[in-house]
């Protein structure tokens, strides 16, 4: 029995689908119809009035048969009834949350103009005169279909007007018996089919074009917030390189009086040399803040979440800020730990740096501590929840959410520069973004910040190597390639690394490189040389035939397809202006910094 009824039910729910009333996904759309069923059929009953009046006096003239008086009285009360119950709605009162009750209940009335009409044809019917039979025939349909038409988009109100008037005429045509009303009753349940068809394939379209509507206002208004949103960041990136430009042409002109007032006869004085390199390291912090912004900008829609070992990473940041932190004379520690995370490497390790480099600048003596701790993801997985702690100055209530605004600097309301443009917590937070994590903050003034956020966890199994090391030689001199075709790059990079011990070696062209005598150690190349030549392929040239043995990219361009290229090539890609402490580092064993 189970397998008999199966294809019945399956006509019945195919049935329900095409024909039946039901709610519609969007509320929206059910209290649009509903508002517009009133506003729209207000003035309906007028209309209708003189449509009947027209019937049943042309019926009662030819015919004189008093059922057109009784069906006039009905016909004129039904809409008079009608009218009134029309003008007491208020369809801006109709919430969405009864939206499909209240279409419901305001079409189901129209049953009511349905079942009078469909009393016609037994109130008055022109038996045995086949015009009038025509007429009443013609009269009828004409206006069951007219109507049903005019209430495509109410599909309720369309059938309830429709089926009683058409059954009702075919019923009394059959009756009626004959070749001919027999032949006209089958002609109006054919009739009936037809217009319901056509009614329902019409209000389909009706409801897709107020669905459209609502769909395309959603649109406008997305778009609108869009634009609205890359105005403020426009707005943001403007204030962003207005601020970069004062704080480089200030230790840029600073620089430029300090070399003006070297003397070839007298050398430099201690205290010249640490102005500029103050200077220098200024505008190092600038520019670093917006390579940050524009490695921001460029990798948004491209991070690449995959296993990454924290361990290596934070001893990078360690080897990378202890100098700094001797110098305030700050205890700076990273716990080990042997957590692996899902990330991007690259993004994790500008967004930590950024967090412990705030955290050195704001605390005075003390600790910065560095922990990983298991927690529980955004996801609710397994997670690693990476902590900066400091013993700082902290950070007030009520200005927890403004330090993560661009330019916010606690306790520097003198715009030190120094302490950099204020944009690095902005930063983190749209890094962690990226992440698809968020930072959490807890702080109290005096008593420090911790500054932390929750990654997923991953397998150590499936971990790749999140940056690629230089293999470590302390304290033994290098042979060292260095090909870039600027001039004063080379001769500085030259003057760095020999002032640490290392053999080092100039190019300026691939061609030149490979005349250079023996085998090198390390070669740090630029991944754009001059005359359109690629320093990556004369770097990867140079690898595969043993000249040099390891390669380290430097470039100056944030495109974010040239991280993709190097990574791609298995080398490790520092920015310019390089920190001296990450190459020295980085010489030493570490692993490449993002």
């Amino acid at each position: 029995m189970p397998e008999a009824n199966a294809p019945s039910t399956g006509t019945l729910a195919a049935l329900r689908r095409i024909w039946a009333d039901t709610p519609h996904p969007n509320p929206l759309v059910d209290q649009t119809l509903a508002r517009t069923y009133v506003l729209d059929t207000r003035d309906t009953p007028f209309t209708a009035a003189f449509t009947a009046a027209i019937f049943w006096i042309t019926f009662l003239v030819l015919t004189g048969d008093k059922g057109t008086l009784v069906w006039a009285v009905l016909v004129h009360a039904m809409q008079l009834h009608m009218y009134f119950h029309l003008q007491r709605e208020q369809p801006q009162g109709y919430g969405v949350e009864q939206a499909f009750v209240t279409r419901s209940r305001l079409e189901t009335r129209m049953l009511f103009p349905g079942v009078v009409w469909a009393l016609a044809p037994w109130l008055f019917f022109p038996s045995g005169s086949l015009p009038l039979i025509l007429l009443m025939y013609f009269f009828i349909s004409t206006m069951t279909s007219a109507s049903a038409a005019a209430l495509a988009q109410w599909w309720r109100s369309a059938v309830l007007f429709a089926v009683p008037g058409y059954l009702s005429l075919a019923a009394r045509l059959l009756l009626e018996g004959g070749t001919l009303p027999t032949l006209m009753g089958c002609l109006a349940l054919w009739q009936l089919i037809a217009t319901l068809h056509h009614t329902r394939k019409q209000n389909r379209l009706l409801v897709r074009s107020i669905e459209s509507g609502f769909e395309n206002a959603r649109l406008a208004d997305a778009l609108s917030r869009q634009l609205d949103h890359v105005a403020q960041l426009a707005a943001q990136r403007a204030r962003i390189f207005a601020a970069a430009n004062h704080d480089l042409r200030q230790p840029m002109h600073a620089l430029a009086m300090f070399v003006a007032s070297l003397s070839p006869r007298q050398p430099p004085q201690a205290q010249t040399l640490q102005f500029m390199q103050a200077s220098v390291d200024a505008l190092r912090t600038s520019v670093d803040a917006l390579l940050d912004i524009a490695q921001a900008d460029g990798e948004g829609s491209q991070v690449q979440l995959r296993p990454v070992p924290l361990a290596p990473l934070l001893q990078a940041l360690h080897k990378r800020f202890a100098a700094d932190a001797a110098a305030k004379k700050l205890r700076l520690r990273f716990r080990p730990t042997r957590a692996v995370a899902l990330a991007d490497a690259r993004v994790l390790s500008r967004l930590l740096a950024n967090l412990v480099d705030n955290a050195i600048k704001y605390t005075h003596g003390g600790t910065v501590l560095v922990t990983v701790r298991r927690a529980r993801s955004e996801e609710g997985g397994d997670g690693w929840r990476i902590e900066v702690r400091d013993s700082g100055i902290g950070i007030a209530d009520a200005l927890r959410e403004q330090v993560f605004e661009p330019f916010f600097q606690a306790d520097n309301p003198g715009r030190d520069r120094s302490r950099g443009l204020g944009l690095g917590l902005s930063l983190v937070a749209s890094m962690a973004r990226m992440l698809h994590s968020h930072i959490a903050l807890r702080s109290a003034p005096g008593r420090g910040s911790t500054f932390s956020l929750t990654l997923p966890a991953a397998q150590m199994a499936e971990a790749e190597a999140g940056a690629v090391r230089v293999e470590a030689v302390d304290g033994v001199s290098r042979r060292v390639l260095v090909l870039d075709d600027e001039a004063p790059v080379r001769q500085a990079m030259h003057a760095l690394l020999s002032g640490w011990g290392h053999d080092v070696a100039l190019a300026a062209h691939p061609h030149e490189a490979w005349q250079l005598p023996g085998e090198f150690d390390l070669l740090l190349g630029d991944l754009r040389l001059g005359g359109g030549l690629s320093g990556l392929a004369a770097a990867q040239a140079l690898h595969a035939v043993g000249k040099v043995r390891q390669v380290v990219i430097f470039t100056g361009d944030t495109d974010s397809a040239n991280r993709t290229e190097v990574e791609l090539a298995g080398y490790p890609l520092l920015y310019k202006p390089a920190d001296a402490q990450v190459l020295r580092a980085l010489l030493a064993g570490g692993a490449a910094p993002a």
